[in-house]
């Protein structure tokens, strides 16, 4: 997104005109965003030098410096202007501001170099004098007056500047550059938020699968009391079969084939009668022999639901033993 330079351009102007005026003692100003947005703002301004604007610079943003400074050399004045890009800011933030500084060069205008810094350890006041020492004079008169280079200088004699291809081409791919970041960024935070949700989903699911072995710890004393009782398969159907048998009236001798028929019938569907059902969500295995094993999908029958957490019943490999409630589905 483009910078906004007319929201706040009277305060912007007005510390920039107090630097380039060798009659007042300002020597720099900083400029800065307000909040997240593309407005740019006037932030501070002194005239301690560049030492004072080190202090004021912030590693956590972008911003933009424009001082004054002795040249050692000829002692006259020359203008710098600082694209400060701090190590902290958001990386995102860095490739949206790329430009901004095109637009903030020709807005603050009469800066004879522009310097890019990124920390403390970069800004380095004796390294930026130096580099304006060196720097040429096309972009100074040492006729004209400081207060008067917001006008717009010819471009005639040494002040002319030849186009070179090359250095427009560098921009457009800094632009592609930025744009392919900008891009890999969003792409990045995508990535990391679908890592975060698995992670929450293992975690989750991990978390399940720990409270039911603690659940297996944690078995009642009274549900292998109760299967105890109830050793084996053989003694549930026994108790069964006596069952139906004392409750099937004498039947008269003259008719004994018939009553011989019904006994073993109703014996039968007694024994067929699996009693209570449910289906195997997940993989079991017995601790000891005093419960049952199966997979996902086995039947187990014949249950009985002796403790809330456990109940016992018949596997689908013949063996009868207590098992976790929560590890099956009864069936209708």
């Amino acid at each position: 997104m483009a910078i906004n330079l007319a929201k706040n351009r009277d305060s912007i102007t007005a510390a920039w005109r107090d630097v380039v005026d060798e009659k007042t003692p300002t020597d720099w100003a900083l400029f800065g965003y307000e909040g997240q947005s593309n407005d740019l703002e006037f932030v501070a301004k002194g005239d301690g030098g560049l030492d004072e604007l080190q202090c004021e610079l912030n590693s956590g943003k972008i911003q933009y410096a424009f001082a004054r400074v002795r040249d050692p050399k000829t002692t006259l004045p020359k203008c710098v202007l600082i694209n400060w890009q701090g190590e902290g800011a958001p990386f995102v933030r860095k490739g949206t501001c790329a430009n901004h500084i095109r637009d903030v060069e020709r807005l603050l205008k009469g800066a004879h170099i522009t310097v890019n810094v990124r920390n403390e350890e970069e800004f380095d006041p004796d390294v930026i004098i130096d580099k304006i020492s060196k720097s040429t004079g096309s972009a100074y008169s040492f006729t004209e007056r400081i207060g008067e280079i917001d006008r717009q200088n010819a471009p005639v004699g040494t002040a002319y500047k030849r186009v070179i291809p090359k250095n427009e081409i560098n921009a457009e791919e800094r632009d592609k550059f930025w744009q392919k970041e900008e891009m890999e960024e969003k792409q990045r935070l995508v990535e990391e938020r679908r890592k975060r949700e698995e992670s929450k989903r293992l975690d989750k699911e991990k978390l399940e699968k720990e409270e039911a072995e603690e659940l297996i710890k944690l078995r009642t004393t009274d549900a292998r009391a109760v299967f105890e009782q109830n050793t084996s398969v053989g003694q549930l159907l026994s108790s069964r079969k006596a069952s139906i048998e004392n409750s099937v009236p004498d039947i008269k001798d003259e008719e004994p084939i018939v009553v011989e028929e019904y006994l073993t019938t109703a014996a039968e569907e007694e024994l067929l009668d699996t009693g209570l059902k449910a289906e195997a969500l997940y993989d079991y295995q017995a601790a000891d022999d005093t419960e049952i094993s199966f997979d996902p999908g086995d039947i187990i029958t014949h249950i009985e639901r002796i403790d809330p957490g456990w109940w016992q019943g018949l596997s689908p490999d013949g063996s009868y033993g207590l098992f976790p409630a929560n590890y099956v589905q009864l069936l209708e």
